[in-house]
């Protein structure tokens, strides 16, 4: 099985293609990736200059890809501001073994 870093890495990787994230993590529409105790959290903002049909395409894509990683995933969509798709990936069970 993949570990939670191989697993964030190709979440960040099929973001950045599919939305067009840059890489550059000073631009505010780059694909982030934090790190807590418990798990690995991938987010990045769902441009706004996306089309609804094609914006709805590619997150349905997108939700499919993440489906197959073992990861808890959303879509949060604020009033004013842009979508944000977000994973994340827990870095051990309660065991102490990574899942």
């Amino acid at each position: 099985m993949s570990s939670p870093t191989t697993k964030a890495t190709a979440i960040t990787s099929m973001l950045t293609t599919v939305l067009r994230a840059p890489l550059d993590q000073e631009a505010p529409e780059a694909v982030r990736i934090e790190e807590t105790d418990a798990a690995l959290r991938v987010s990045s903002p769902v441009p706004s200059t996306l089309s609804e049909v094609v914006r709805l395409d590619l997150l349905g894509d997108l939700l499919g890809f993440l489906l197959g990683k073992g990861a808890r995933f959303g879509l949060y969509v604020p009033h004013d501001g842009p979508s944000v798709i977000w994973t994340e990936i827990e870095k051990a069970s309660p065991g102490g073994d990574a899942p």
